[in-house]
This record gives structure tokens, C-alpha cells and sequence, in this order.
């Protein structure tokens, strides 16, 4: 099978795999069903065909292909236990007040869940929930070292760092000086936003911050009637007219087993995108669409005569700095006065600057703790190291039952972090070139629909070299997290 016929049978099979990851995730349906999608599709994660590939990575279609035949591989082997979680999350449920909660709605409940006493019961039941699945959790996760192993591979960190191309003790080590140098920036701001909630900083848990975030006083500026207009009036302003994209689908309905976390499913790309969201209120649906409009626009706009790896493989962390650029706009003042006739920002802006902060900070912390877990050989003793590690970094009470829930297959939080320093670059670019209302400008426009159409197939280096700059950096990341507000 040669590259071109090995990346039309892929194509298939991503298309029918993510359909089935879109019904489950969208709340669609119950299970998730993969196996048979595995079991019709096998060919490509033969071991003989991932070792051919593993060979064929002289060439950059070469390369992508060859992580996906990999990573495909472990899957393949993880698919049975990774049915049996998914299904099993999508039935649980949260005994609260004679109700029972899906267990997928329950962050929801907690942040918006004013009293704190109430918050922190429900916070309780919520993770013993997540704990009981975390048997299951331990398998794969030892189940995945095997299969590394298999492969040739010391274990999972060192074969995502070879096939995936990140040096990610290198992002360990530019990561940590985030952590560094803003520390002291982010123990003022956000003992301040507790505090402002009559919470003691030391004592406040993730839950009290999904409250804090939540902006619940800022939810007249972010009226839920608006956010898909906004949404529609911001990609007009880039010249995009989103009613009239065929390949472009908006699921914005609440269903009883929908995740909470919003996704861009690209069923067939440029075909057949779809952008998934669960409205709760308040500024994180608006964050929350436009980032994923971020992703939807980037693989609506994708040529359809590349080449299948450069449409739905690469480095995705060129694909979530375009997310980040757009989720960027709600702290944005020039853009909340425009889409939603903002004038008195400054106490959202505030919160805004310190969700992004947490974010940065909480990924940083995130990665060091997936290196150590997955070098650890197994999930023995991790729980309490999690909780502490990045109970430092965020400065909450983080929940130890969490530490396997919390994390993305094939160290994703690498993607996000990389991102987050390229999304830097590419916005300052925008405002050089076109100005602080860039996403007004159809001339903005077309210059994101040209790098959009190139897909994935740049590396996140080699985006910011066609942005103008040396490389992909740290320093410009860690500069906006620690200015003073303006």
C-alpha cells in the first residue's frame, strides 16, 4: 500500500471513527461504539504497515503518517477499555437533592452553584463518581505502556516525542519558567478574585474557581440570546458569511449526555465540519464558540486537493492557536464594544487576564506531571503527586481523585502550551498588519483563509517563521502574562 492509497483507506476511517466519537461526545447516543470501525479498518495499524511507515519519514507526508499509524496502533489496542469508560461516563450519575445528575452536567451544577458549602458536597460526590472509573483508567493507561513498548518505544512520553516531533522535556524545561516567572502576578490576581468571592485563597478548590470563572456578574454583557449572533457578526467582519457555509454545521442543542467541554468535530475535511457546544452561561459560551469556530473555520477553509495528511494531521497546535486567536477576542475590549456594545469592561478583562493565566499555568504543571506519571511505569502512588503538583501551580485545592480523568491522550497538553506561544506571535502580527480591530477587516480575512488553506500541513516553527519571526517562543507568552493591565 503506498502513501496516496494508505491515506485515502486513513481518510475513511477518520471520518467514520470521528462521526462516531461526534454522536457519542454530542450526547447522541449512550455507548460509544469503535471497535467494528477498528476491526473494518485493521490494515492500516498492522504492525508491518506501522513499520513500514516508521520508515517512510524522509518526506513530511511521510512523517505524519507515520505518527498516525502509530498512534492509530495504540488505539487500536486501548479500544475495548476506551468503549467501556466512555459508556460508563455517559451513564454515570450524581445523586444531588433527590435528583440524579448526569455526571457530565455536574461541573456545570458546581459552578453555577452559588454557596460554598453546597458547591464543595456536590464538588465530593462529583469526583467519587470520576474515581470509580479510575481502575478502568489505571488499565489502559498500563495497557498503553505496553503497547508503547511493543512498538520499540521506552515507553508512551519517549514514543509521542519521536512520532509526534515535540521535544517535550525542552517544553518541560520553557514551561517551567512560565511557571516562575508569573508566579507572584498570579497569587495576587487570584487571591484577589477569591477573595472577591469571600473565599480564602488557601483553603478554595476547583470548584470555587469554576464559580469564580463562571463571571456571574458580568453575565448581563454576555446575554445567551447573543452568542451565536456575535459569533456570525465577527466572521462577517473577516468576510466569512457563515449561513451560507454548506460544510459548516452548529450544534448548540442541550442534551441530557452532551459533554460539557465544547469540541470541533471534522467529520470530512473541508466537507463536513461540525462545531459542538454546551451553553451554560456567561462569557465561557462565547469563549467557547469562538474558540471551536477556530478550529471549524481552519478545516472548513482546508484545501480539498491536499493531501489527506495535510487536512487532518500535522501538529495540532497550529489548529489550536488559530482557536486561541478567536477565544482571545472576549478579552478584547475593542471587540466586546463592537459585537456586544461594551463600554465598562474592566472587571471581565480582569477575570479574563486571570483565566488565561490559570490556564497557561495549570497545562505548564500538566505536562510535568504526564512526563512523570507515564515514566513512573504506572499509576501507583501518582494520585497524591498530582493533587500537589498542580494544587502549587494553580494555588487550589485540586482533587486527587482526578489524576487519570485529567488528561489527554499522547500528551495533547503539549499542543495546547505550543499553541498558546503561537497564538502570541500570530496575534501581534495580525494587529502590525491590519490593527487592534483586526477581526473587522476583511484583508484580515483573507490573510487567515491563506494560511487556513494550507491546513495542517506547517509545523507550529514554521508558521511562526512565515509570521516573521525567528521561531517559536516563550518570551513574548510570558510577557503578556505578567504586563501590568493596561
Amino acid at each position: 500500500m503506498d502513501l496516496a492509497r494508505y491515506g485515502e483507506e486513513a481518510e475513511k476511517f477518520l471520518a467514520s471513527f470521528t462521526e462516531e466519537f461526534y454522536r457519542h461526545d454530542a450526547g447522541l447516543k449512550e455507548e460509544l461504539e469503535i471497535s467494528g470501525i477498528f476491526q473494518q479498518h485493521q490494515a492500516l495499524f498492522a504492525p508491518g504497515v506501522v513499520s513500514r511507515l516508521m520508515g517512510e519519514r524522509g518526506t513530511r507526508e511521510g512523517r505524519y503518517l507515520a505518527e498516525f499509524a502509530v498512534m492509530g496502533r495504540v488505539e487500536h489496542g486501548l479500544r475495548g477499555i476506551t468503549e467501556e469508560i466512555h459508556t460508563e461516563e455517559a451513564r454515570a450519575t450524581v445523586e444531588w437533592e433527590g435528583r440524579e445528575i448526569p455526571w457530565r452536567q455536574a461541573s456545570i451544577v458546581v459552578a453555577n452553584e452559588e454557596e460554598a458549602g453546597r458547591r464543595h458536597a456536590l464538588e465530593r460526590l462529583t469526583v467519587a463518581a470520576t474515581a470509580a472509573l479510575n481502575p478502568q483508567r489505571a488499565r489502559r493507561l498500563s495497557r498503553a505502556q505496553e503497547l508503547a513498548k511493543e512498538l520499540g518505544f521506552a515507553e508512551c512520553a519517549t514514543m509521542c516525542a519521536e512520532v509526534g516531533g515535540v521535544d517535550l522535556e525542552g517544553l518541560r524545561k520553557q514551561t517551567a519558567r512560565v511557571l516562575g516567572e508569573t508566579r507572584e502576578r498570579y497569587e495576587r490576581a487570584m487571591e484577589e478574585a477569591l477573595a472577591s468571592a469571600g473565599l480564602p485563597r488557601g483553603e478554595a478548590t476547583t470548584g470555587d474557581w469554576s464559580f469564580v470563572r463562571r463571571g456571574h456578574d458580568s453575565d448581563e454583557m454576555f446575554p445567551p440570546e447573543q452568542v451565536v449572533p456575535a459569533l456570525k457578526w465577527t466572521m462577517a467582519g473577516l468576510g466569512i458569511e457563515m449561513d451560507g457555509q454548506a460544510n459548516l454545521t452548529l450544534d448548540l442543542e442541550d442534551r441530557p449526555l452532551k459533554s460539557p467541554r465544547a469540541f470541533c468535530a471534522a467529520v470530512r475535511v473541508p466537507e463536513d465540519v461540525r462545531l459542538v457546544i454546551r451553553p451554560h452561561g456567561g462569557h465561557d459560551d462565547y469563549a467557547a464558540i469562538l474558540h471551536e469556530a477556530g478550529h471549524a473555520e481552519h478545516f472548513a477553509h482546508t484545501k480539498a486537493e491536499a493531501p489527506f495528511a495535510f487536512r487532518y494531521l500535522g501538529d495540532n497546535s497550529v489548529t489550536e492557536a488559530y482557536a486561541f486567536l478567536f477565544d482571545g477576542l472576549t478579552q478584547n475590549a475593542e471587540w466586546l464594544g463592537e459585537a456586544l456594545g461594551r463600554r465598562e469592561t474592566r472587571g471581565h478583562l480582569a477575570l479574563a487576564r486571570l483565566t488565561r493565566l490559570h490556564l497557561v499555568r495549570r497545562y505548564a504543571a500538566k505536562l510535568a506531571y504526564e512526563l512523570d506519571l507515564h515514566r513512573a511505569g504506572g499509576a501507583e502512588g501518582m494520585a497524591e503527586r498530582y493533587a500537589r503538583s498542580l494544587g502549587e501551580a494553580v494555588g487550589l485545592h485540586v482533587w486527587a481523585e482526578d489524576f487519570l480523568f485529567d488528561m489527554d491522550d499522547f500528551f495533547y497538553c503539549a499542543r495546547y502550551l505550543r499553541a498558546w506561544m503561537l497564538e502570541v506571535q500570530m496575534r501581534r502580527r495580525m494587529v502590525e498588519k491590519f490593527g487592534r480591530r483586526w477581526f473587522a477587516t476583511t484583508a484580515a480575512g483573507d490573510y487567515l483563509r491563506e494560511l487556513w488553506g494550507l491546513g495542517q500541513e506547517l509545523e507550529a516553527e514554521e508558521v511562526a517563521a512565515r509570521l516573521g519571526c525567528e521561531g517559536l517562543e516563550v518570551e513574548g507568552l510570558i510577557e503578556e502574562l505578567t504586563a501590568a493591565p493596561e
